[in-house]
């Protein structure tokens, strides 16, 4: 079908078009619904967390380590970790962080939470480097 008879199908379903638009490989959208359908698909395979800055000097070494206290919270052999220079990524990774915390909290449900990915980026709002989350998004998932 043409875009646009696939833009009325997705707002008929309530869905967002981006499912059904092909994005660019490699893109933004490409690389952050991977990560939401890989998390769809088994919730244990990606964990997320929020760096904290260290207050010593930056650059101080070439030490670049992160490192982590060894308890049964994480897995027998030290993960890797990584991060992206890559704004609007950078920005997901963060919205999504919280939104994870939130589902574990209870804060959101199950269904709130597969509604913010499956209408991401519409459901996207701005939250700042505190995890404070300003809720102003164009399409509204949570029941509030």
């Amino acid at each position: 079908p043409k875009n646009n008879t696939l833009m009325e199908m997705a707002k008929i379903l309530n869905v967002n078009y981006i499912h059904f638009i092909g994005v660019t490989p490699g893109c933004a959208e490409d690389i952050m619904l991977t990560f939401l359908w890989l998390d769809e698909d088994d919730r244990s395979t990606i964990h997320l967390f929020q760096l904290v800055r260290n207050p010593g000097k930056c650059n101080a070494s070439d030490d670049k380590s992160v490192r982590y206290y060894d308890n049964d919270d994480w897995p027998a052999h030290a993960p890797v970790g990584m991060w992206l220079e890559y704004g609007l990524v950078n920005d997901f990774m963060r919205e999504w962080c919280l939104r994870k915390e939130q589902l574990k909290s209870g804060e959101i449900s199950e269904d709130e939470y597969f509604e913010w990915k499956i209408n991401w980026p519409a459901t996207s709002s701005k939250v700042d480097y505190n995890g404070k989350d300003d809720k102003k998004c164009s399409y509204q998932w949570r029941r509030t």
